[in-house]
């Protein structure tokens, strides 16, 4: 270390310990320090956001913006789509039992074993010969079985027929042949009639019963009570005892009460028709859905298992397969299996191929046979629920009708100038693209019929006025398919032709509109080339794009810079303050500025004004642009209050009104460019007394 310095550490040691032996002997001294309290720029981007800014070759900016004004789903308003659901009720009475037939032969042998000696002996002995039958009368023949089982084990009929046919195979002719049928297990009769007349090897004889009301058995008795014959007139025939007389027993269109019966294999219900949809206009040739389902709700009251086949031909789903759904429901059971549509299209033009809004749709509810006999009453049935239901449709394709779709409504505005709080500007040219996308595939024209801004803070309100666009129908472009893409219509928007710039120089932040829009309006010029999906919206939008070149008036901006200044231990001993403002600027716009004083929680504490002194602004040259700052000093010195504000700060709000400056030889309306910048700092000099009291 160097011995000078050594030397001046020792004098202040010792100054230190005689000050401090010796407080009654208070001594200080007064020093000034200068130090900077807030420093800060302001370039394009606190004017604007940097998002929206796009550099021209010269440096100039431009401001791109894009301002949603309406983004409507035309889907939901094009597709409503009714639930297509049918009920079938089928009861017993709609069952059927097949046509069954049995038969009972009873063979002369039999009939001569029955007569015993020595006419039943004749007959026996003259087998494979001729004999001369003698007239017989009062025969009869024993209880014979019927087996009907098979078919059912007892049923009541509400319905139904049986027919018997009596054929004669024996060499004579029979008459007064009474034949009797009952139930094997009560006795009860079923049928009890005669046949006069019954010719050798003749016609079958027939006669026929109604069973409405009667319950058979499976097992019957069947026996001929009586039976006469004339013999054979005294001729010789040929005896052959294996000839027969031939019982037949036909049952036939029978509808019954209730039966224990082995049921067919047959169809309860077998429907297949086209389902057409009540538009109210659209016709439609094809459908994908987004969501929705089949339904095929059962309930089986019949104590058998029912089939159930549902079919529609026409649904192909992602893995192109078609909608097929077979499920089984038990005895009594209940079947509630939704089948999920998503992702599925659906062929809406019938089941000839030229209809529209129409789907083939084919259900079948069927018992299969099981060879088990199964008790079912007329109170049994089966009810069935089947068709689509809660369909939301992602394609519609084929035409779309007439219909209008109307929106008002109000959304943010053009949040452009958003960090400016207060002032006039004025813009020069204002370029504004009104932009028409239709996500439909389908002719249309919308008529804007108002569109206007709003400034809800200063609460001033600016109707757009343009003769092109207001009130008119503008024809839209349609959109297209394979590749989809909406159609775009522009309509421009400037100085011109439009008080835009009024509507925009209030500083929007709320837009509304009344919006109608036509569709089809010449019909089905297309001819079923109509389509919308899922994503087919109206979208109206502002897009603006304009040179950063305006006037303006108190134009007003609000931006926060931190305080460098640390009052360290406290504010005592600190005088005033001389503060001065250095400013350098580059944009063509003089300013005033205040500054709030915050502290950490952003409570105010005090505002330094400089009592209307201006920032210079930059000197515009020949070419109207600005290629040097301007520098600017400005002093205040600070007492009291605010000095303390100063001291205690964190932070600092600087409110800055710029206001154009221009030269004769330029507009009013400056323009903007990418390098200008204004760079402020407040620098303190401070004076500070030091007390040996403090040491």
């Amino acid at each position: 270390m160097n011995k000078h310095y050594k030397g001046l550490l020792l004098i202040l040691c010792v100054i230190l310990v005689i000050t401090s032996c010796r407080r009654s002997l208070d001594t200080g001294w007064d020093t000034r320090y200068l130090t900077p309290i807030v420093t800060g720029e302001l370039t394009i981007y606190d004017l604007v956001p940097d998002s929206l800014t796009q550099f021209e070759e010269d440096e100039s900016v431009t401001l791109v913006y894009k301002s949603e004004l309406l983004d409507y789903d035309l889907t939901q308003e094009a597709i409503e789509i009714p639930d297509t659901s049918v009920e079938i009720y089928v009861s017993l009475d709609s069952l059927t039992l097949e046509d069954q037939e049995m038969e009972v032969s009873i063979s002369l042998g039999q009939i001569a074993i029955d007569l015993g000696f020595p006419i039943g002996t004749l007959i026996i002995l003259s087998n494979g010969d001729s004999a001369v039958l003698d007239p017989l009368t009062g025969l009869s023949t024993d209880p014979t079985l019927i087996d009907a089982t098979s078919f059912f084990e007892s049923a009541t009929f509400s319905a139904g027929f049986l027919k018997v046919s009596i054929a004669n195979g024996l060499p004579v002719d029979l008459d007064t042949v009474v034949l009797k049928l009952t139930n094997f297990t009560d006795g009860a009769l079923i049928l009890q009639d005669t046949f006069f007349y019954v010719p050798a090897a003749g016609v079958p004889v027939v006669i026929i019963k109604d069973l409405t009301g009667m319950t058979v058995e499976g097992n019957m008795y069947a026996e001929i009570l009586n039976f006469n014959t004339p013999g054979s007139n005294g001729d010789s025939v040929f005896i052959d005892t294996s000839d027969a007389l031939f019982i037949e027993f036909t049952a036939y269109d029978m509808e019954l009460l209730e039966a224990t019966a082995v049921f067919p294999e047959q169809n309860l219900i077998n429907s297949a028709n086209d389902v057409e949809y009540d538009m109210g206009g659209p016709e439609f040739t094809l459908m994908g859905i987004e969501s929705g389902h089949v339904v095929v709700y059962v309930v089986n009251s019949i104590n058998d298992t029912i089939e159930i086949v549902y079919d529609i031909p026409g649904a192909i789903g992602p893995d192109g397969s078609s909608v097929h759904i077979v499920s089984k429901v038990a005895p009594n059971d209940t079947l509630d299996e939704p089948f999920d549509l998503q992702g599925y299209t659906i062929d809406l033009r019938g089941s000839t191929g030229d209809r529209v809004n129409t789907f083939f749709q084919a259900l079948s509810a069927s018992i299969n046979y099981t060879g088990v006999a199964t008790h079912i009453t007329l109170a049994d049935s089966l009810r069935v629920i089947y068709g689509l239901e809660d369909i939301v449709p992602n394609e519609l394709r084929g035409y779309l009708g007439q219909y209008d779709v109307f929106v008002a409504d109000t959304t943010d505005g053009i949040n452009v100038f958003d960090q400016f709080t207060d002032g006039v500007v004025q813009f020069g040219q204002i370029n504004v693209d009104l932009e028409i996308a239709n996500g439909l595939g389908a002719s249309g024209n919308v008529i804007v019929n108002s569109l206007g801004a709003m400034n809800t803070e200063t609460g001033q309100v600016v109707f757009l006025e343009c003769s092109e666009v207001i009130g008119q129908a503008l024809d839209i472009s349609r959109a297209v398919d394979n590749p989809y893409a909406p159609g775009y219509t522009t309509i421009s928007l400037n100085s011109d032709n439009s008080n835009i710039n009024d509507l925009l120089e209030i500083f929007p932040d709320k837009l509304f509109y009344d919006v109608v829009m036509h569709v089809n309006p010449n019909g089905n010029e297309f001819n079923y080339q109509d389509f919308v999906i899922s994503t087919s919206k109206l979208n109206i939008s502002l897009n603006l794009n304009m040179p950063l070149e305006f006037f303006a008036s108190n134009l007003t901006l609000e931006n926060e810079f931190p305080v460098t200044l640390d009052a360290g231990s406290g504010t005592d001993g600190v005088g005033n303050i001389d503060l001065t403002l250095y400013a350098d600027n580059t944009f063509p716009l003089d300013a005033t500025i205040n500054i709030v004083f915050i502290d950490e929680f952003g409570t105010k504490l005090d505002s330094l004004n400089f009592g209307g002194d201006k920032i210079n602004p930059g000197i515009l040259s020949g070419d109207c642009r600005v290629h040097e700052p301007a520098t600017t000093e400005i002093h205040q010195i600070v007492d009291g209050v605010l000095k303390d504000a100063i001291l205690n700060a964190s932070n600092a709000i600087a409110t800055i009104k710029f206001n154009t400056a221009s030269i004769p030889e330029c507009s009013d309306i400056v323009k903007i460019y990418s390098d200008y910048v204004m760079k402020i700092q407040l620098v303190g000099d401070i004076n500070y007394t030091f007390s040996t009291a403090d040491f």
